[in-house]
């Protein structure tokens, strides 16, 4: 039972199958109907108009020899290229006749006639020219927004790599500047000396600190160029910017424009300037490698001497520079009254202000240098310094104090202070106070004895005697720094030696007797 009910359902189904294999054959092999009149006359499908991929209208019907799909075509290129083109206008229509045309701009889109109204059931061609136009304006706003915010997107891209570009840029450019200024100073011996005529005009050391300087330069206007035509390109890239963009360029370039025409008008005064300026420059070098080597005393002259060498050579440098300035300028211009001539004396009246302490200092070194006033060695009070001369010069005076600290005192500080020549053994000066009751002649001579022991000249003096102290006054001239520790050390040793008491004076009175 079991099996029969089992072979059943197995059976059925396999019948099934069967029966719709042979249906299907059935209805493969009945031929098709032939198409009614009705369907082979039916029209074409639509020709769409679109922008890109939206559909604007439908063209269902040819007109003047073109078929809908070719009014189509063209009605989609006027239209695309309409909605690339920001400026091409408003979407209008113009009727001629009972044919109206859609414009886009000044662009003819389609031409339709009361047999595209027809077809797609307008009233008239006004009411399918109007349906169309509605169609095209709401198409051309959202492709144009589309493609506004299209290019927003891509702006605002263009904004940030262009942004990440330059950053990258000025760390490159700040690490080729400082691998250029470690190369410069790693090696010394590779800048050579700038020689003419066997005169060093330039030494490696300052050549070096020009090429650094240069690199420094560099380093900054290159970055300025870099984020000026960064900032260029970051306004031109949006329509609300671009104006800004082009006020910069006029604002930077016009007048750099001008500057160029007129550097190019005086080129050949720039190039006799140029030459006059390396002819200075050469005697202005001239005369300092002559004055040196008289410093050192190759050679000797007769008319100078070694030391007053220094100081002659910089007048000669200032008279050459201002006369050059002063008086050949309007001889290479021609014009007297030029602006260089103008610039020269403008620099000269500026140079004169702001020089005038130092000027005043040069006119009391002249006199002190070639007055011989102060000499090497001598030991002076000026402007309240004091010490022993080391260096004179035009400016002023190098002093070495008791310390040996090096003072440079100006010679303007000569007319605030008087000078005080102590000689070439400056007086040292300690003052003693002993009791009263101390035999006076004995004190002087042991006092004497204690300052001819550490100096010359030894004197003392008794300045002061009350009832309880008499004050002496020791002097004597010593060049040791520590001559005044040790006459105090001496006296303080002769006085205990001779069992003379120190004293201390009565205190002045203050107000009336």
């Amino acid at each position: 039972m079991r099996s029969t009910r089992a072979a059943q359902s197995v059976v059925w189904p396999l019948l099934l199958f069967i029966a719709v294999l042979g249906l299907l054959r059935t209805a493969r092999a009945a031929p098709e109907p032939a198409p009614s009149a009705s369907t082979a006359s039916s029209p074409a499908p639509d020709a769409l108009a679109h922008i890109h991929d939206r559909e604007v209208f439908a063209v269902k019907v040819a007109r003047n020899g073109n078929s809908a799909a070719e009014r189509a075509k063209h009605a989609t290129q006027v239209l695309e290229h309409a909605v690339e083109e920001p400026g091409s206008g408003a979407v209008h229509v113009e009727t001629q006749g009972d044919v109206a045309i859609l414009y886009v701009g000044d662009a003819p889109v389609i031409q339709v006639g009361p047999e595209d109204a027809a077809a797609d059931g307008d009233a008239s061609v006004a009411v399918h020219a109007a349906v169309v136009a509605a169609r095209v304006t709401d198409a051309v706003r959202a492709e144009r927004r589309r493609n506004a915010l299209a290019t927003s997107v891509f702006s605002f891209s263009l904004l940030v790599s262009s942004a990440l570009m330059v950053f990258i840029a000025l760390g490159k450019l700040g690490g080729v500047v400082a691998r250029g200024r470690e190369w410069v100073a790693s090696r010394p011996s590779s800048i050579p000396n700038v020689r003419i005529a066997g005169i060093d005009l330039v030494r490696p050391t300052a050549l070096r600190g020009v090429t650094l300087a240069s690199l420094d330069v560099a380093n900054w206007l290159l970055r300025i160029g870099l984020v000026y035509a960064w900032v260029l390109f970051a306004l031109s890239l949006f329509e609300i910017t671009r104006a800004y963009s082009e006020r910069l360029t006029g604002f930077v370039l016009a007048p750099l424009y001008g500057l160029v025409s007129r550097i190019a008008a005086t080129m050949p005064v720039l190039f006799i300037a140029a030459v006059g300026t390396v002819v200075v420059l050469l005697s202005l070098r001239v005369i300092s490698l002559f004055f040196d080597g008289v410093a050192r005393g190759e050679p000797t002259l007769s008319w100078l001497p070694a030391d007053l060498a220094a100081p002659t050579s910089l007048l000669l440098r200032i008279a050459l520079v201002v006369a050059t300035a002063a008086i050949a300028t309007p001889l290479i211009t021609g014009n007297e009254d030029g602006p260089l001539a103008r610039l020269s004396v403008i620099a000269l009246c500026a140079l004169a202000l702001a020089m005038t302490p130092i000027l005043a200092s040069a006119a009391v070194g002249v006199s002190v240098l070639f007055g011989r006033a102060l000499k090497i060695g001598d030991f002076v009070e000026l402007g309240g310094r004091s010490g022993a001369v080391r260096t004179l010069t035009l400016l002023g005076v190098h002093l070495e104090d008791q310390q040996g600290c090096k003072v440079h005192v100006p010679h303007l500080a000569s007319l605030l202070q008087p000078t005080r020549v102590l000689g070439a053994l400056p007086p040292v000066i300690v003052e003693v106070c002993v009791a009263s009751s101390a035999d006076v002649e004995s004190v002087s001579a042991l006092l004497s004895r204690a300052a001819e022991g550490i100096g010359i000249r030894g004197r003392v003096e008794l300045t002061r005697l009350d009832a309880d102290a008499a004050v002496y006054l020791v002097t004597a001239l010593s060049a040791s720094a520590t001559a005044k520790s040790e006459l105090l050390t001496a006296i303080a040793k002769g006085l205990r030696d001779a069992g003379v008491p120190l004293g201390r004076p009565t205190p002045p009175r203050t107000g009336p007797a």
